[in-house]
């Protein structure tokens, strides 16, 4: 045993030194970037001086290493040396020069790397992740604008273009395309920068959804933006407990620079605790190395655990460390890190005095950022007349309790925890203690009622928007009380979101689902279809519509109806057109008389009918379901607007802008029917030839359906973008609108993915497009195996079918035009702006004459399509 461990040691110390060498010979460019005189990267400049000396130190590493195992060798024949003295000697020699310098090492180049535009740095909560970055930025003497997401305050697009336009931007003649987040960032990316930008994105997990994906679809381009943008100086650090997740289409997690962290070596450990202490004895930093190191296995080398264990030493005081520590090792052996934390927290809620405790438990309640008066008013509410805490003690102990067990942003005004730590709080008891438990919930529930009042209070203050409001419904869900938690979610929706669904509820109205009334039950399943449907995830969504169904009864055929009016447009939009229709006959006829399935089962009935190229009834139903909807903007406005679509596809311009002067005034005060708006009057414009109006409309109706999470907007916008892009000749800029269009496209999109093929055929060549083509064939053929009657798709399949034709010199365009034959069914009516789109994309394909030669029949085809369209019109005149 002990001859393997020499053996061991000295291929550890070979290893380092031979390590050490290749890193010194690999860093001499790098020095000489950061001595060289024409070096302009400040960030590099700016970096600690003692990193150009790193590969140095890895040579002494590994020469110690050496002398270590060298010595124990010539002790042949003496076996004194045990296995664990060796060992121990080897960790000193390392543990000195390490000081977890993997990930600073990283951090620092990747900071110094203009390639790594967006790093991340992930790990379990309380590792000292803010800790690493923190210390590396101060260390290189770098600025950077720091934003700490908490559950009242969630950084946007405009929380970035404000970080950046504070630091001075000079865009030059590039200035913003519109006055959008998105486009001034978009400016500023393309500018030039006065000096290079950081921005430290903390505790972004409580940005994810359950796929891990940002639910802020603005802020997520925007990363992606960063990510691929035009050389710039700007750099994103996340800070995350899990690894992010990039929309649909987008590249800038995968692209960033990864960092994991685990718990703190014992060096940085005991730097940590020291500051943590601040001068004051009788806490964790005050035992040996020894005795510390053994601690900071048990706590992980988590700072927060150390935090913890500090406040029930400051809390307890005829505790010791030495004493704390013993337990903490028992009750590591036990439940492992995790559970060591809510043993900690037990024993310092039970040591606090009982003032402190009842504000520890006021401030784990609210589980977001609140001040000291919301604090004394819910702690208020449990305690005897002429026995209430004054304001300044409530203060003074919040104040006291930031310095280990609560948060507290920087000027110590608002304090609170995070969900998951404040959820461990309130459920230490025992199950068995029910009038622990009724406490709770009663402390739970008032402080879901004091956040609603100061909801409906002021909506203007840094708590009033939707990502706040969790914390209101996340207090009812605590107390295991649904009915509240179900009637803030409608309450919330209807005065903050026009009375449209939030995503940011998805998960809160999965919890409620079984535990509410059945009638709310079936509107609550109805709902979480929507939010399904509306993100892409037809399995899960059509199994809560037919719950909802189920739940609904056979007594409330309105109901039920219109329930089946919205499993009717998801049918349609995986392309079961037959079912979908017969489905919007079925719920018109359970209730004619309702105005909501009326004009709902009419409006899906036309988009059948579109679909299948029959015009003049789709338009004939959206008129009869235009009169069924009545006044009410919000179901009038969008068919309206879908009927002005049509009319643009058919060139019928005058009646397109006759509806779309009438809604105008109507759409100012909604963000929703706003971004729908400019949404069509972009495709107008488009349809007309007017490049430039229709690119800037497009981005306005990106810049308003962003933040309503209205994904069919944006698709039809960023499609809209594309297209135009194209006609620019700017074919990469048209792949990255249709790549941004296909994180919010279903199966119904299939002009996104020809979109995306045709420019990125022309941007990077016929390699890179080939698996795009073949995916769109593909779909296409789904669809068209669903309803043969779909001309769109038939259409695209044929386009399609060219460009594979073109990837081989003697490929043959027949098979294309065989498809555009099946697209010009009896039953299909011309349709002229459309066909002029597929005609112009088939055109575009082709990168040189020889290429346009081949396609020129398949051309011939689709424009003889098109005078056909112009001659029927021309004879109903």
């Amino acid at each position: 045993m002990v001859r393997l461990v020499r053996s061991r040691s000295l291929w550890v110390g070979a290893m380092a030194l031979a390590s050490g060498m290749v890193l010194m010979v690999g860093d001499v460019p790098r020095w000489w970037s950061l001595i060289s005189d024409e070096q302009d990267n400040w960030l590099l400049r700016a970096l600690d001086r003692s990193d150009k000396f790193a590969s140095v130190l890895s040579l002494l590493v590994g020469i110690a290493a050496l002398r270590v195992a060298f010595s124990q060798r010539r002790q042949d024949g003496r076996v004194t040396g045990s296995t664990s003295t060796v060992a121990e000697q080897a960790r000193q020699v390392f543990g000195f020069f390490v000081d977890r310098r993997g990930e600073r090492f990283r951090f620092r180049w990747a900071l110094g790397d203009l390639r790594s535009r967006l790093i991340v740095v992930h790990g379990p909560a309380g590792v000292g992740k803010t800790e690493l970055v923190g210390r590396v930025l101060a260390d290189a003497k770098i600025d950077h604008d720091w934003y700490l997401v908490t559950p009242a305050f969630s950084p946007t697009v405009d929380t970035l273009v404000h970080a950046l336009n504070l630091g001075g931007v000079d865009v030059g003649r590039d200035l913003p395309l519109d006055s959008s987040p998105l486009g001034q960032l978009e400016a500023i990316l393309r500018g030039r920068t006065k000096k290079r930008h950081v921005i430290v994105l903390d505790s972004v997990e409580r940005l994810l959804d359950d796929d891990h994906k940002l639910t802020d679809l603005a802020l997520d381009e925007a990363l992606d933006l960063i990510a691929t943008g035009p050389r710039h100086g700007i750099k994103v650090v996340v800070i995350s407990e899990v690894l992010p997740v990039a929309g649909a289409g987008g590249t800038w997690a995968d692209s960033a620079c990864r960092i994991a962290v685990d718990g703190l070596p014992l060096d940085f450990f005991r730097k940590f605790v020291e500051r943590s202490a601040g001068g004051r004895s009788g806490l964790l930093s005050s035992l040996d190395d020894r005795r510390l190191d053994e601690v900071r296995r048990d706590l992980g080398g988590r700072p927060r655990l150390a935090q913890l264990f500090d406040s029930v030493l400051e809390s307890d005081r005829d505790t010791t460390p030495l004493a704390l520590a013993g337990e903490v090792h028992r009750w590591a052996a036990r439940t492992g890190v995790d559970g060591v934390g809510d043993r900690l927290r037990s024993r310092m809620t039970a040591a606090f005095d009982s003032d402190r405790r009842d504000i520890y438990r006021a401030v784990a309640s609210f589980a977001t950022p609140v001040d000291a008066a919301m604090v004394r008013a819910l702690v208020n509410k449990f305690r005897p007349r002429g026995y209430e805490l004054r304001l300044d003690v409530v203060r003074d102990e919040l104040v006291g309790l930031s310095r280990h067990a609560i948060h507290a942003d920087r000027y110590q005004q608002t304090f609170f925890l995070g969900p998951a730590e404040a959820g461990q709080v309130l459920i230490w008891r025992e199950k068995i203690d029910r009038e622990g438990i009724a406490a709770d919930r009663r402390l739970l529930i008032d402080a879901a009622w004091l956040l609603r009042a100061r909801r409906q209070a002021d909506r203007h203050c840094d708590w009033a928007n939707p990502q706040s409001y969790l914390a209101e419904v996340d207090a009812w869900l605590r107390a295991e009380r649904a009915d509240g938690a179900f009637r803030s979610i409608e309450d919330i929706e209807a005065t903050s979101a026009d009375g449209n669904p939030l995503m940011l509820f998805r998960r809160p109205r999965r919890v409620v689902a079984d535990q509410i009334g059945d009638t709310e039950q079936s509107a609550n399943y109805n709902v979480l279809g929507y939010l399904h449907h509306a993100s892409g995830h037809f399995g899960r969504a059509t199994e809560f519509f037919q719950t909802a169904l189920t739940r609904a009864g056979d007594d409330n055929p309105v109901w039920r109806a219109r329930i089946l009016v919205n499993l009717a447009g998801l049918k349609w939009a995986q392309g079961n057109v037959g079912d979908a229709f017969t489905d919007f006959e079925k719920a018109l006829k359970m209730a004619p008389e309702d105005p909501v399935v009326r004009a709902g089962s009419l409006a899906g009935m036309a988009r059948c009918h579109r679909r299948d190229g029959q015009y003049t009834l789709a338009r004939q139903y959206l008129a009869q379901a235009l009169r069924a909807a009545g006044p009410h903007p919000g179901r009038r406005i969008p068919l309206e607007l879908r009927l002005a679509r049509l009319h643009v596809e058919t060139e019928q311009f005058r009646e397109a802008e006759a509806l779309l002067d009438a809604v105008r005034d109507e759409t100012e005060e909604v963000g929703s029917l706003r971004a729908a708006y400019l949404d069509v009057q972009a495709d107008l414009r488009l349809a007309q030839g007017h490049y430039d109006q229709a690119k800037r409309l497009a981005r306005e109706a990106v810049s308003l359906a962003l933040p309503a999470h209205d994904s069919v907007v944006a698709l039809q916008a960023r499609s809209t973008l594309s297209v135009v892009r194209m006609h620019e000749g700017r074919f990469d800029h048209a792949a990255r609108e249709a790549t941004m269009a296909r994180r919010y496209s279903g199966t119904d999109a299939l002009i996104v993915l020809a979109l995306q093929g045709v420019a990125v055929r022309r941007a990077k060549g016929p390699s890179a497009a080939r698996d795009l083509f073949a995916d769109l064939v593909d779909q296409a053929d789904l669809r068209t195996g669903l309803n043969d009657r779909d001309f769109a798709a038939w259409t695209l399949m044929g386009i399609a079918r060219c460009a594979q034709a073109l990837d081989t010199p003697t490929g043959s365009t027949k098979p294309a035009l065989d498809k555009f034959t099946r697209a010009r069914h009896p039953h299909a009516e011309p349709a002229p702006a459309l066909t002029r789109l597929m005609t112009f994309l088939l055109e575009t394909i082709a990168a040189d004459d020889d290429e346009r030669a081949r396609l020129t029949p398949a051309v011939d085809n689709l424009r003889s399509s098109l005078s056909h369209s112009r001659q029927r019109e021309g004879d109903v005149v």
